[in-house]
């Protein structure tokens, strides 16, 4: 994935697979892999917070950010 792609669950997908490929092919090695999985585990961490926020932003009309994040 580039810098400059958007960031979504589709994209993270494809860079997985892409990551899987060249483990398979040997162009890079379980360490490599493992620390690509980990960046992407922590890429669909933040989009998950961020769809949990805009949840509760449209459950609740005059929901401020700190009382989210301070739950």
């Amino acid at each position: 994935m580039t810098s400059n792609t958007k960031a979504n669950t589709k994209e993270l997908f494809n860079h997985a697979f892409d990551v899987m490929k060249l483990l398979k092919a040997k162009a890079i090695n379980p360490e490599e892999a493992k620390e690509h999985a980990n960046l992407i585990k922590q890429a669909n961490n933040l989009l998950k917070y961020e769809l949990d926020k805009a949840k509760a932003y449209q459950k609740y009309e005059n929901i401020e950010v700190k009382d989210i994040e301070n739950n």
